[in-house]
């Protein structure tokens, strides 16, 4: 049992690390600062077939055909649990509502809803690696990179909505370039798995105002919608020598893919930084 347990976190591990994900957040501002958070994140069912197929192996050699009956349902369900806990990621304020099972052709996954009472205190990591439910041990590895996008709201008869995007570290991606560049080229195998992975990820971040937008120098628009972050990655699989690049490059962060991708239509990344939206 503890064995299977085992190969289902590194499955679980190696989807956080190399995709197979769609991650959406939508934050939901009201007019006193309050609001919810509304997290989608669905899984390819890939993945979960790989699990299907790692216990039904295991449950054979056991003689017990029940595993592999309760493994995708069991791989949802702790992922779901984890969601529970993870209020704490977005802010001092931010409580946890409710979970429950998403469900898209070729997805599968959850939608979990936390409310803040102040957005001032709220930060969204724009990396979705602490939705995956991989295990939390570090091993000796440093930590996969927090990106935060904070909020700071001055209310008034017209409100302003600060939005700050992370911060890149032009340094640590030079050096990555420099480094990586040519191994994509060197080991075609190695690229083609990374094509596997890739395919259908996606992560999307926006933020709805409750209110009339008067004014905002952000990029991506729709009515009182703002789009921060929207990178289909089957857009960059699209473009063999900007995937060449991004695969030869490894990145570590959504902010070191935005550098490697800028430019590239159907992308949409918001490089307007501080976002200010006035709205009442």
């Amino acid at each position: 049992m503890a064995r299977w347990v085992r190969i289902i976190c590194i499955l679980l591990f190696c989807c956080c690390y190399f995709g197979c994900i769609q991650d959406d957040t939508l934050v939901r501002v009201k007019p006193d600062g309050s609001g919810v958070i509304e997290e989608t994140v669905l899984f390819s069912n890939m993945l979960f077939s790989s699990l299907e197929a790692v216990s039904k192996g295991l449950a054979e050699n056991q003689g017990d055909a029940k595993k592999e009956e309760g493994t995708k349902k069991d791989a949802l369900k702790q992922m779901m649990e984890d969601a529970k806990t993870r209020a704490s990621q977005y802010g001092p304020t931010a409580k946890f509502v409710s979970v429950t099972p998403a469900k898209v052709a070729g997805l599968t996954g959850y939608k979990a809803i936390y409310s803040f009472d102040d957005i001032n205190t709220l930060q969204v990591n724009q990396n979705p690696g602490e939705k995956t439910g991989k295990p939390q041990e570090n091993d000796g590895k440093p930590e996969k990179a927090k990106e935060p996008i904070q909020f700071n709201l001055k209310k008034g008869p017209v409100s302003t909505l600060t939005i700050t995007m992370p911060k890149t570290k032009k340094e640590n991606s030079v050096v990555k370039d420099e480094g990586k560049a040519d191994k994509g080229k060197d080991d075609p195998q190695q690229a083609e798995i990374a094509k596997t992975f890739f395919k259908d990820m996606r992560v999307r971040i926006a933020v709805q105002i409750d209110g009339t937008i008067e004014t905002t120098n952000a990029t991506y628009r729709d009515g009182s919608k703002i789009t921060l972050v929207d990178m289909d990655f089957n857009k960059i699989l699209e473009k063999p020598a900007v995937f060449e690049k991004v695969s030869g490059a490894q990145p570590q962060t959504i902010e070191e893919v935005k550098a490697l991708v800028q430019g590239i239509e159907g992308l949409k990344m918001e490089l307007n930084d501080p976002v200010v939206v006035k709205f009442r």
